[in-house]
């Protein structure tokens, strides 16, 4: 079952599919400790038009961040080591990443960890396996949506 966290107004959904299609590529960093299921994940984004990096686990998921700045975070949930609900934590904690989408991409039952996936910090959630077409959109959401944010902000 999916579960969106973050639901916009049908204006936002043409608003943001506007902003992704009109910027420079948006950074996605795709982390999972299944290289097959990461390496595929990219490979689509990629192919459809965003700029993809690649972590295996959490420790590198962070590095990268900190490093490469992504606009958004796909990130899976169930990882040896640190875990994604640590590095979705430490993202929110950091400055340079509190304000990046972060996408709960997990083979866990997301009906079960719903309220520790919203407390961890992420913006929405996707239970695997999932279309990847399904990904595309909730990017193209939460991706939207801070272009949306951030107009508000800025002064007319």
């Amino acid at each position: 079952m999916r579960h969106a966290i973050y639901s916009p107004a049908r204006s936002q959904i043409w608003t943001a599919a506007r902003f992704v299609a009109q910027s420079c590529p948006p950074r996605v960093l795709v982390v999972d400790d299944y290289m097959d299921s990461a390496d595929a994940l990219a490979a689509f984004l990629d192919n459809v038009g965003f700029d993809t990096r690649v972590a295996y686990n959490g420790c590198d998921a962070l590095k990268i961040a900190n490093e490469w700045r992504p606009d958004s975070v796909v990130l899976d949930i169930a990882m040896p080591g640190v875990s994604g609900l640590a590095v979705a934590r430490t993202l929110r904690e950091s400055p340079a990443t509190a304000s990046v989408p972060l996408l709960a991409y997990t083979a866990c039952d997301a009906d079960d960890n719903y309220e520790e996936l919203r407390a961890s910090g992420f913006d929405a959630v996707c239970s695997k396996p999932v279309d990847p077409v399904m990904v595309v959109r909730i990017l193209t959401l939460l991706l939207g949506s801070v272009a949306i944010n951030r107009a508000h902000t800025l002064p007319s």
